[in-house]
């Protein structure tokens, strides 16, 4: 192809591009812009953005929050395809960052690239949820209470966990409100504030899953918001009435708790066989021994299928159906427990 003058600025051209040759088109085109100043504002509590009226969550580090924030505000020409961008960031004090910012793509098949400088300015301020949380805001309460009884420090402990599990699981999904606003420990059990109703009843409906519990809830007018009342929610959460460990008595047989939850399981003591039961079903049942109240004893001798072990009181030989958890060929000691006429070899 012949070179033509361009019509801009005189000189021979193989490829015109809108009519003029690659330097005069380059002029006609800005490639990208950016404001010479970027204000952003940081909560110094939980690092979160502020973009518009709202706040954004953010686990980057400062840098990459900074180089986050030039690129949103960078403007680059609609046309521009294979665009490339490189930020070159220095700071003289914390909350002030110099960009030097190299932009490079192609429009209309020329290569253009374009240098920019911007300063970020941070300030810093307490976001919304920090500073509800800080003013103890909260919109449920989730009491961790147990059926007749008190729930022990374990599984109190275990409750906290799954509740903090839930929380962390909701913030993950943008519950800017999934925060523990307080936890009181009392005789009889440990309440907890959250600031995201949303996320008390996920925890509570996670606890009737996992543990067997049962939960009620009572609303409590809180106030008024944009005119509309504004509620409050208690879930009382309980844990079922049995625990590990629990000797029970079901109909005639006694059964060794292992683990209750939607369902109960053990092993009957006599036989050693495995128990299992809907916990609903055992509401009436009752408690009638504790693992913690067995003694040692010593196994005699070991037939098919019985067993002779001295009685750790009277000395004397007490014969019992061998359970199908015994492996023991005698000689051994054995942890029993004696309940009336009754008396049983616990599982190992």
């Amino acid at each position: 192809m012949n070179n033509v003058p361009c019509p801009v600025c005189g000189r021979p051209t193989e490829q015109h591009i809108d009519g003029r040759c690659r330097d005069c088109f380059l002029k006609t085109v800005t490639l990208a812009s950016i404001p010479l100043v970027i204000r952003t504002n940081i909560c110094p509590m939980c690092g979160s953005v502020k973009k518009g009226k709202h706040w954004e969550d953010q686990n980057a580090e400062m840098e990459d929050l900074i180089h986050g924030v030039i690129e949103q505000a960078l403007n680059i020409d609609s046309q521009a395809s294979d665009v490339s961008t490189s930020i070159a960031l220095t700071n003289s004090n914390p909350v002030i960052y110099r960009a030097h910012i190299t932009v490079t793509a192609n429009i209309k098949g020329v290569r253009a690239e374009s240098r920019l400088n911007t300063e970020v300015r941070i300030s810093k301020e307490t976001c919304d949820a920090c500073s509800r949380m800080a003013g103890g805001y909260y919109e449920a309460v989730v009491q961790i209470r147990a059926e007749g009884r008190f729930p022990d420090e374990h599984e109190q402990q275990q409750m906290v966990e799954l509740v903090d599990e839930v929380v962390e699981r909701q913030k993950q999904r943008g519950d800017r409100l999934a925060f523990i606003t307080n936890a009181q420990e009392l005789p009889e059990g440990t309440d907890i504030y959250l600031g995201s109703n949303s996320t008390a009843r996920q925890a509570v409906r996670l606890a009737v899953e996992r543990f067997g519990c049962r939960y009620s809830e009572s609303p409590s007018l809180a106030g008024k918001r944009d005119g509309k009342d504004i509620y409050r929610i208690t879930y009382s959460l309980r844990l079922p009435r049995l625990v590990p460990g629990d000797i029970i008595k079901v109909g005639e047989d006694t059964v060794l708790v292992n683990r209750s939850a939607k369902m109960t399981t053990g092993i009957y003591l006599e036989s050693g066989l495995e128990f299992s039961e809907h916990t609903d079903r055992l509401k009436d049942v009752k408690k009638v021994a504790d693992v913690d109240e067995a003694e040692n004893a010593v196994v005699i001798s070991v037939e098919p299928d019985t067993v002779q072990v001295m009685h750790p009181s009277t000395f004397k030989q007490v014969t019992i159906i061998k359970p199908a958890h015994f492996r023991g060929t005698g000689g051994e000691d054995v942890r029993v427990i004696l309940m009336e006429d009754s008396f049983f070899i616990l599982p190992s």
